[in-house]
């Protein structure tokens, strides 16, 4: 007999054990909500109290999936300043008494993880008496990389059942293990094969291996390893604290709030305990960060991931032949995500030798996947049985898509375009991945303008989430949908904006690091500037990622953007590309020269070097916050712009793009989000401030300049 719980919960017995299937039916994941909550406490708390029924098994009705942790759109609700936070505490609480109900029901429990599950998913798992794994499918607890921590027993229960040095990792790193490393790590009892937990799971109650009393439920209990004080545990808790400080630059309060729960959790009662991690979390959750991290990096890139830009009319397009001319690092990225996506790849280049040793590198690099066990060997050697050489561009004949990654350089990209389309089909799609150059100039040596597109990768292209798509004049509907669909396809994150002189995310970098360089030139200290860039939350700053993008490039494109560029939001560039003439002329080209705003030894090692730049200026000026907030205006005041000019329409998107792209720093949410927390008359006034005091490249457009007090930007802003 099957009972429905609210739609959610189904209920079989075999004989005395009872089985819960969690199946969110209009969902392909199950998540976490309110209402799922309710769900699982109702069906729990029957099976509790039917005296038939000697033990539980909680599963999923997915068949890859468990549970995928908490729904974020309703966390991030919970963030919100306007939802009161009485009542954000009741439903964080509601939670953590559902599973610890559960863990002490005082009938034996088993969580049958058929597939993934993450964060809630997790600690719903570990609140169970037993778990059974999916051998290898992924587990863990990432809620620090959302700014937040596992609210609902997971600092407790992780600590509780390995000890605090072995729960460090898994709680401040966020990443995830498969079921086979989490019954290594002590996280689980069985990894079995798909398909078989729930049998795993009713065979361990039915043998009786399953005690229905958690651990730290027992007298006398004692923490693995010892509590926060014991000395190697206090020592490891001062080394986590120490490191993860200097990986967010002190931008992140997840990770130090994590260690309070562990440190202050490691010496209470196990209710005491998680009454403090719920304090800590719903702190997290209060603060911009959380908001501003889950609001960008979950919903918006989920939303982007779903092709959410896509027109509706094109039916969906599965690609199986495409081309890709140059065959570079962008070209053999490019080759590699789409053969491992199931496409057959022509490669291309000035000559077949050319491309055979671009088919030679990805060999390489898939090599070194599968000895580092990242990888298959029958998995490699299908990836590259999909990519073939072509002697010449009649090789394209037959190709749905050719995307080119040649010289960036307007002549040599039209020749190609003209030779490319000659021997492509009617509705074939030719794609550039130039990253500056005006996808509408670019057509006009095109005779399908209306099949033509803009693909802008990031390098490492197998690494690099984001692709920036860029729509011209005459790109069709349907071609705009199937290169999203290419994209979804090849597992990327399209964020889809209009032709312009550099698009968005180039013309943001050029003005992050242009910024850097006026500010050398105003007499701040290199290594300040360096440390004020970081300090912001951006990986490198501004003179280190001019080296390592390539000071030959950062001169080709600031000196293509003076071209287009005019009045005030021009006036300063002729003084920064006097700079880059001076690198440019010196062979200064950056890491790849071995000398640039850096020195770089044999070893690896870089220094600045202060011996040139002293020749350019005077390093008198020691203010890091001024520094940072020049940079952080530099790019706010450049998405301005392309919103202004119809580049970018949409602020999350643009936010997405600035985050993924350019390492945007996170937990400010992407620019377009510090523009409107910061309030556009208070945005408009510094801005003004700062032409007074650094120069014109400040000024904002005047759509911004006169914006109304409190204008909004998110569509789904109130």
């Amino acid at each position: 007999m099957t009972k429905n719980y609210s739609n959610m919960i189904d209920r079989e017995d075999d004989g005395s054990i009872a089985i819960l299937r969690i199946d969110l039916r209009d969902r392909s994941m199950n998540v976490l909500d309110p209402g799922v909550i309710d769900a699982i406490a109702v069906a729990t708390g029957e099976a509790i109290a039917d005296p038939a029924i000697s033990g539980i098994v909680i599963t999923s009705g997915k068949e890859n999936g468990f549970l995928a942790g908490a729904d974020l759109t309703v966390v991030s609700g919970w963030g919100d300043p306007a939802y009161a936070l009485a009542s954000v505490r009741a439903e964080v609480a509601k939670l953590g008494n559902t599973f610890r109900a559960i863990e002490t029901c005082g009938k034996p429990v088993v969580a049958a993880c058929n597939g993934l599950a993450l964060g809630g998913g997790l600690e719903l798992a570990l609140a169970c008496h037993y778990r059974v794994v999916t051998r290898h499918a992924r587990y863990g607890l990432p809620e620090i990389t959302l700014g937040l921590l596992p609210g609902a027993g997971g600092t407790q229960r992780v600590m509780r059942l390995i000890g605090i040095q072995a729960a460090l990792p898994i709680l401040m790193q966020g990443r995830t293990i498969s079921g086979a490393e989490a019954v290594e790590a002590g996280l689980a009892h069985e990894a079995v094969d798909r398909g078989q937990v729930v049998n795993a799971a009713l065979a361990a109650l039915r043998e009786n291996r399953v005690k229905a009393l958690a651990a730290w439920d027992e007298k006398g209990f004692r923490l693995p390893g010892g509590d926060a004080y014991a000395p190697a545990n206090a020592n490891a808790l001062t080394v986590a604290s120490t490191l993860s400080h200097v990986a967010s630059k002190g931008n992140n309060t997840a990770p130090l709030a994590i260690l309070r729960c562990i440190h202050d959790g490691s010496r209470l009662p196990f209710d005491k305990a998680q009454q403090v991690e719920q304090k800590y979390f719903v702190d997290l959750l209060r603060k911009p960060a959380a908001r501003n991290i889950v609001r960008t990096m979950f919903i918006t890139k989920q939303s982007a991931d779903k092709l959410k830009r896509r027109p509706e009319g094109p039916p969906k397009h599965i690609m199986s032949r495409m081309g890709v001319l140059g065959t570079g690092i962008m070209g053999s990225g490019i080759a590699e995500v789409s053969a491992a996506a199931g496409i057959d790849v022509v490669l291309v280049d000035r000559s077949a030798d050319i491309a055979e040793a671009s088919k030679t590198r990805i060999a390489k690099g898939l090599d070194r996947q599968v000895a580092q066990g990242r990888l298959t060997q029958e998995r490699r050697d299908a990836i590259l049985s999909r990519i073939h050489v072509g002697a010449g561009i009649e090789a394209f004949a037959g190709c749905e898509l050719v995307i080119e990654a040649i010289l960036e350089d307007i002549k040599v990209k039209q020749d190609a375009i003209r030779n490319v389309e000659a021997v492509l089909g009617e509705d074939a799609i030719f794609a550039t991945n130039t990253s500056a150059l005006p996808i509408d100039e670019l057509a006009t040596a095109s005779i399908r303008p209306q099949n033509f597109i803009g693909l802008h990768y990031f390098s490492p292209v197998p690494k690099m989430a984001l692709v920036e798509v860029i729509s011209g004049k005459a790109t069709s509907e349907q071609t705009l949908a199937r290169s999203l669909d290419y994209l979804a396809q090849t597992k990327k994150t399209p964020v889809v904006v209009n032709d312009g002189y550099g698009f968005y995310t180039t013309r943001c970098v050029d003005a992050y690091l242009r910024e850097g360089i006026h500010l050398l030139l105003d007499g701040f200290d290199p290594i300040l500037i360096e440390k004020a860039g970081e300090a912001l939350g951006m990986p490198v700053g501004p003179l280190c990622l001019s080296d390592e993008v390539g000071n030959d490039t950062a001169h080709h494109i600031s000196h293509f953007f003076e071209n287009r560029e005019s009045g005030p939001v021009g006036a300063d560039r002729a003084r920064s590309n006097a700079i880059l003439d001076r690198l440019i002329a010196d062979g200064r080209t950056g890491r790849k020269g071995g000398k640039g705003f850096y020195t770089y030894a044999e070893d690896g090692s870089k220094a600045i070097d202060r011996a040139f730049l002293s020749q350019l200026t005077d390093f008198k000026r020691q203010d890091l916050e001024v520094a940072r907030e020049r940079m952080l205006f530099a790019q706010l005041v450049e998405t301005a712009r392309c919103w202004d000019s119809g580049v970018i329409e949409d602020a999350a998107e643009a936010d997405l793009a600035a985050c993924l792209g350019w390492a945007f720093p996170t937990h400010l949410g992407g620019p377009m989000a510090v523009i409107e927390q910061m309030g556009s008359a208070h945005f408009a006034e510094r801005c003004r401030e700062l032409v007074a005091q650094a120069g014109a490249r400040f000024t904002l457009p005047e759509s911004f300049a006169r914006a109304r007090p409190g204008a909004r930007y998110y569509r789904d802003a109130a």
